[in-house]
């Protein structure tokens, strides 16, 4: 939009028949929708999609060799590793699918095993589904985003949130004061569960099996709907940008609007050709991207949205300007000028340009890019190295200057450095030896050598503030070799886990292992003990009770005292 150019405006105000944009409001967003069920699909039926994209794929050869940039036809021969097979639809994996889906729509996974009761904090009520959403937020969003945490919970603010944090924070506080153990050991926290290749193989077939069935559903959907344009391939994109008659009857408002070709283009070239094959369209199927015709529908209701509420908005910010000036100057005439524009966009919150968006299009996608296109004719050997990523940067960005180079990886400075640095190491490896902190041991018990090697970090490396007696190094040793048995403890429960995990996923696939999975038996139970290094040396994991808070203008004033004396 230009600043001298002006665009009239009516010379009376007139209310408009839509609503202003402080009345407009997003939509709320629509639950993820449920796979199918078993019933939903035809089990006999082995048909696949559409034979259009077949046929249409022969006489697209000639509009792709402009725009592709595939690869060699030797590398096309290889097998697909990502091509999906049909295969036998599972309905309790089907089930497990869902019951994923509708957690990741809520933001929150409730396994309904813990026995929280509701309880009374001051004046505020915190039932027990609020409890659960509250410790499901805290462990996936940290307990410092406080904003966060009370978003999910939804009825809760934030500083009722903080302070039912402060409460458990200060019981915990109590319990290490009268010298009590803590209600839950380091090994009763759940960790992730660990499965097998073989079984991740199993699991990435029956979701063949269910996308499969389910995309073809979709697919007849979008052909009742649409008829012979309903999917979009680089064929019929040309004939709807050229305004030709795809069928009687049928008519995509899109076509107008938007520039087909162009956004099959931007998924062959930027979107979906990554350098990692699996993120490679080329590595996937063997025609080039199409887009569905709804897809564009939905595109073009959204641009139109957009378009007319910053118009709105632009006509809205011009009025008030003008109802402004005009009492000052009556003889300001009804014009919308730029920054009418620019303050409508910012009060929308939207960005003014696209320009941060494609340079880092290339570091985002891991895109390769060449000054060059790729020639099919050039020599094999001689294979052309892409732009690095701030070269590519630079280059959108307009600067002429060369990039500054990165430090070299550790890699390299440990070739840069030669074997001086590992005489350091093993001169520190002498320096641990020293009589005054040695203490028996049996170099060939690994465990022993390891507990001795902590203990001496400690007493060496760190200013910790207790005598170095014979008594006290003894403390730190029983006290390293209780935290490394509950250490091998919580690994033996969480390989147990892995284990009871893995065979469920078996059964639940109705499937045998190609390999007799290892026996694994529960593990027995360390002793409960109070004993940490924690106690006698801090490791700073308390660091929030020991900071105290100060806000912005005193840290601003504090620093401005500081400069000028």
């Amino acid at each position: 939009m230009d600043s001298d150019a002006e665009y009239p405006l009516g010379e009376e105000e007139s209310e408009p028949d839509h609503p202003s944009p402080s009345e407009m409001k997003y939509e709320e967003a629509e639950p993820l929708p449920k796979i199918s069920t078993a019933e939903d699909y035809d089990l006999g039926s082995d048909r696949l999609p559409s034979s259009e994209v077949e046929t249409d794929t022969a006489s697209e050869d000639d509009d792709n060799e402009r725009f592709s940039l595939k690869r060699p036809a030797e590398e096309a021969l290889t097998p697909r590793a990502f091509k999906r097979h049909k295969g036998v639809l599972n309905t309790d994996y089907l089930d497990l699918l869902n019951v994923d889906i509708e957690d990741a729509a809520h933001r929150v996974c409730l396994s309904g095993d813990a026995d929280i009761k509701p309880s009374q904090l001051g004046l505020t009520s915190w039932s027990a589904t609020e409890k659960n959403l509250f410790f499901e937020a805290m462990s996936r969003l940290g307990r410092d985003d406080l904003p966060g945490i009370a978003s999910r919970i939804g009825t809760k603010s934030e500083i009722e949130v903080r302070h039912y944090l402060s409460v458990l924070e200060g019981t915990q506080l109590i319990r290490q004061r009268e010298g009590l153990r803590p209600e839950i050991d380091f090994p009763e926290y759940p960790a992730a569960v660990e499965l097998s290749q073989q079984l991740c193989h199993a699991l990435d077939e029956a979701a063949d099996a269910v996308s499969v069935r389910q995309e073809r559903k979709e697919e007849q959907r979008e052909e009742n709907k649409w008829g012979d344009c309903w999917d979009v391939t680089p064929r019929l994109a040309r004939k709807l940008d050229t305004g030709e008659q795809i069928a009687e009857g049928q008519e995509a408002a899109f076509a107008g609007v938007l520039i087909s070709r162009n956004w099959l283009r931007l998924s062959e070239r930027i979107f979906m050709n990554s350098s990692i094959p699996s993120d490679n369209w080329s590595f996937i199927e063997n025609h080039p991207p199409s887009m569905w015709a709804t897809t564009f529908e939905d595109f073009h209701s959204l641009a139109v949205s957009i378009t007319r509420r910053l118009v709105q908005t632009t006509i809205f910010m011009s009025m008030s300007r003008i109802r402004a000036k005009r009492d000052l100057r009556p003889q300001t005439r009804n014009i919308v000028r730029l920054q009418d524009a620019e303050a409508a966009i910012a009060s929308l919150s939207m960005s003014r340009n696209s320009n941060d968006f494609w340079l880092k299009c290339a570091r985002r996608l891991r895109l390769e890019v060449h000054e060059e296109p790729p020639d099919r004719d050039r020599d094999e050997e001689v294979e052309l190295e892409p732009l690095s990523y701030d070269e590519v940067e630079n280059l959108l960005a307009g600067n002429d200057s060369q990039v500054v180079e990165k430090a070299p990886e550790e890699e390299e400075l440990l070739e840069l450095c030669g074997d001086n640095i590992m005489d350091d190491y093993i001169l520190d490896d002498h320096i641990l030896d020293d009589s005054d902190f040695e203490a028996p041991f049996n170099l060939s018990d690994d465990e022993e050598y390891a507990i001795n090697q902590e203990a001496n970090e400690v007493l060496q490396y760190s200013a910790a503030d207790f005598p170095e007696t014979h008594r006290t190094k003894q403390s730190l040793k029983s006290r390293v070799a209780t935290e490394r048995k509950q250490e091998q403890y919580a690994e033996d429960c969480d390989e147990y886990a892995s284990y009871q995990a893995e065979a469920d996923m078996w059964e639940l696939l109705q499937k045998k292992p190609p390999m007799e999975l290892p026996k694994v038996h529960e593990p027995e139970p360390v002793p409960r003990s109070k004993l940490d290094v924690e106690t006698i040396y801090p490791l700073g994991r308390d660091w929030r009770r020991k900071i105290g808070y100060r806000s912005e203008w005193e840290a601003d004033e504090g620093l401005e005292t500081t400069q000028d004396a």
